[in-house]
């Protein structure tokens, strides 16, 4: 699974570290079935509401689905861990759908 930070800002080493490792913590059991995943984080400068704080993550499953989700909160940290809920619970239903129908192996060997 390649792993590609985005931001306008520059990203802080630690806030690095820290979206590598949750990405790979919230992702382990179905780390297998992931190609590429993107994360983009960005802020609203002028905001009336108190969640100016945007992540944006796609990613691509091993049988070429395209899935995003974006989520706005206080800070990056709670924005990322909102997507990251909302991106499991999509790529379980990916995984699924697709053993369903036999578009899938259950076994994928790397």
């Amino acid at each position: 699974m390649n792993v590609i930070l985005d931001t306008r800002d520059g990203l802080e080493p630690e806030l690095k570290t820290f979206t590598e490792n949750r990405v790979k913590f919230s992702l382990k059991r179905l780390y297998w079935m992931v190609r590429k995943i993107k994360i983009q984080y960005s802020a609203v400068a002028s905001s009336k509401t108190t969640c100016n704080q945007y992540c944006v993550i796609s990613l691509e499953t091993f049988d070429h689905h395209q899935i995003e989700v974006s989520m706005a909160a206080k800070d990056q940290r709670t924005a990322l861990e909102m997507c990251l809920k909302k991106i499991y619970k999509l790529v379980q239903r990916t995984l699924h759908k697709s053993q369903q129908y036999g578009r899938f192996s259950k076994h994928l060997y790397i």
